[in-house]
């Protein structure tokens, strides 16, 4: 018997999750359950456990997503990983320093720079975007929870989560000491 968790979706929900991600932020739209049990899973999940469902939804949502704000981003990992690989960011320096405990790589995006000419792209196929997840558990809570439990809302809205493909040609990697 298998024990590893398994998250599977229909093209149809994968599409659906992504675009209700997208209208959250850009046209201020009601989370839909499927889509606050897509993110719940996300952040409940470890790294090792996160399957194909999961980085199609980010693929679509970043492809069609140029956010507003331009934050710098860190991410803590005992090894660079490969180029384009979706993973979770920080606008906190404190958080992944924390998650990296004090061993590894901490990787450094400056997405004001990063991102200079990505806003004047004609296209809705982005390819440096990034989208500020904690922005939709903060609309969740600010509407009475929208699905999420107490402890998504309460514990995971500080960690600044921000979704993102590592890109290292526009990314810095220091090592931590």
């Amino acid at each position: 018997m298998n024990d590893t968790f398994q998250y599977r979706l229909t093209k149809s929900e994968k599409i659906e999750i992504a675009e209700n991600l997208i209208e959250i932020l850009q046209k201020d739209a009601e989370i839909k359950p499927q889509t606050s049990t897509f993110i719940s899973n996300w952040i409940l999940t470890t790294s090792d456990e996160k399957r194909k469902a999961f980085f199609d939804v980010w693929e679509i949502v970043l492809k069609n997503y140029l956010p507003s704000e331009r934050p710098i981003l860190f991410r803590s990992c005992q090894r660079l990983s490969k180029k384009n690989k979706i993973a979770s960011f920080t606008a906190r320096l404190e958080c992944a320093k924390r998650f990296s405990c004090g061993k590894g790589t901490l990787i450094i995006c400056d997405t004001n720079e990063t991102l200079k000419f990505e806003e004047f792209s004609n296209s809705d196929n982005y390819t440096k975007s990034f989208y500020p997840l904690f922005r939709v558990l903060i609309k969740a809570k600010n509407s009475g929870g929208s699905g999420f439990s107490e402890r998504i809302l309460n514990d995971y809205i500080g960690e600044n989560e921000y979704i993102m493909k590592i890109d290292m040609e526009n990314m810095q990697g220091l090592k931590w000491k």
